[in-house]
């Protein structure tokens, strides 16, 4: 009996040795190591009508580049070239897309610098997962323009082009000048502010905030659950509509602006600075503001409240 006892405690203590010298060699080598530039790709883009970006959950920068061509740094904690960026490129299109990564990758660090030349101005398309986008330092004069990210935050300086997609599942989408035909904005979930839009924007989201603060042109507006919408219209060229099944609108209208007004809301109020102009027709409010109106802005919530200034 003395015996088995003994050969427990041997057992055990050789447990607790063991456990020590895990927890040691997991201390040891716990420091997370820093990304350093391991790869650096240049392209030129003289032909090039198409170039896209795809990562996962690395944060993506974007700088000018002084040489006239693309240059894409990737920075990484751990250099193997089989962690290198994938390229798949011919005559008029450039593609770069993550490489692998450790299985047991959790202290891997991966991020990426995009040195894009001012006189590129075709398509560019950027797409990361969990990562963040960063185009606060520059200005884009494109063909068009398509950014999708699920969770990360997206910034953008200043973007020109025919048409611009703008898209988030959960993350924050912060715009600043955006001038296009169409600008399509879209989110689950997400919070989208911007600064300045010109043009036509599509906007439509399940339940995150939206907040568009100088907007010239048209647009249709539409909030399928819940969120705020906010949006201050500096010039008005086309119809307005604004949807929000859940939650309150406000609308910023120019003060000189004739046009044609509409707002029902199900269980919720209706808000305006001239109301002499509008009548109540059951759950609608409608009427002519203006002379010769040029315009139709019609606004609707099923249950939130409705507040429109000139």
């Amino acid at each position: 009996m003395k015996y088995e006892n003994k050969r427990k405690n041997r057992k055990a203590a050789a447990l607790i040795i063991m456990a020590g010298l895990v927890i040691v060699a997991l201390s040891a080598c716990g420091g997370q190591q820093e990304a350093e530039p391991v790869n650096e790709m240049t392209f030129s883009l003289d032909k090039v009508k198409e170039l896209t970006i795809s990562y996962d959950e690395e944060d993506i920068r974007f700088l000018k580049s002084g040489s006239g061509e693309l240059i894409i740094k990737e920075y990484m904690s751990k250099d193997k070239k089989k962690y290198y960026a994938r390229v798949s490129q011919n005559e008029e299109s450039v593609s770069v897309s993550e490489g692998g990564k450790p299985i047991f990758g959790g202290d891997f660090q991966r991020r990426i610098e995009v040195y894009l030349p001012d006189d590129y101005s075709e398509s560019l398309k950027v797409t990361s997962t969990d990562g963040n986008i960063d185009m606060s330092e520059m200005d884009v004069n494109l063909a068009s323009l398509r950014v999708d990210c699920s969770s990360g935050t997206f910034k953008l300086k200043a973007a020109r082009a025919k048409s611009i997609h703008l898209s988030s599942t959960s993350g924050t989408l912060e715009l600043g000048d955006l001038a296009a035909k169409k600008i399509r904005v879209e989110t689950t979930e997400g919070e989208v502010r911007c600064a300045k839009a010109e043009g036509y924007v599509a906007y439509t989201s399940t339940s995150g905030n939206g907040e568009f603060q100088s907007v010239t042109g048209s647009g249709t507006y539409k909030v399928e659950n819940s969120g705020k919408l906010s949006v201050a219209y500096e010039e008005v060229t086309g119809a307005l509509s604004l949807y929000n099944k859940n939650d309150s609108v406000k609308l910023w209208l120019p003060e000189q602006l004739s046009f044609a007004f509409k707002a029902a809301t199900k269980n919720g109020s209706v808000s305006t600075n001239f109301q002499e102009a509008v009548s109540v027709k059951g759950d609608s409010i409608e009427g002519t503001v203006g002379n010769d109106p040029t315009v139709t802005v019609k606004v609707e919530t099923k249950n939130g409240n409705i507040e429109v200034r000139r």
